[in-house]
């Protein structure tokens, strides 16, 4: 749905309410679910979500005493498992797209790399989709 590249090594923390305002731009309207890695986490970035209208808020790692908020327990889990789904998209842009050092020179060819590949990998996975459903399928 979206691609930012920053500037810097920036905090994961810092960075959180931008996402939210980002979604809420570009999707016109943020969903009642989100699950973040652990370096969102803070008590802080749970209440900018709940500002958001954000109902389950769950953070891959908790830190001090911070508790995710959920409807139930199901909703954690089904949120923990999407996210470790992401965990796999992202591994799959690193592996087959070369993004885990990328050697083209200069911030403009760094942004190219970056979302060239990310157009790439979504057109791929749009493919296997459509092929799967141009199989015929078994009676």
């Amino acid at each position: 749905m979206d691609c930012e590249i920053v500037d810097g090594n920036p905090r994961d923390s810092i960075l959180y309410e931008g996402r939210l305002s980002s979604g809420e731009e570009r999707l016109w309207a943020t969903g009642p679910d989100m699950v973040t890695d652990g370096g969102y986490a803070s008590l802080s970035n749970q209440e900018k979500a709940k500002e958001y209208g954000i109902v389950n808020i769950v953070f891959n790692k908790l830190v001090g005493s911070l508790k995710n908020v959920v409807t139930s327990v199901q909703m954690e889990t089904r949120l923990k498992k999407w996210r470790s789904g992401i965990e796999a998209v992202i591994s799959n842009l690193k592996r087959g797209f070369h993004l885990f050092r990328c050697e083209w020179k200069g911030r403009d060819h760094f942004d190219a790399k970056v979302l060239w590949s990310v157009i790439a990998y979504n057109i791929r996975v749009m493919t296997g989709f459509m092929l799967g459903k141009l199989v015929p399928q078994p009676r």
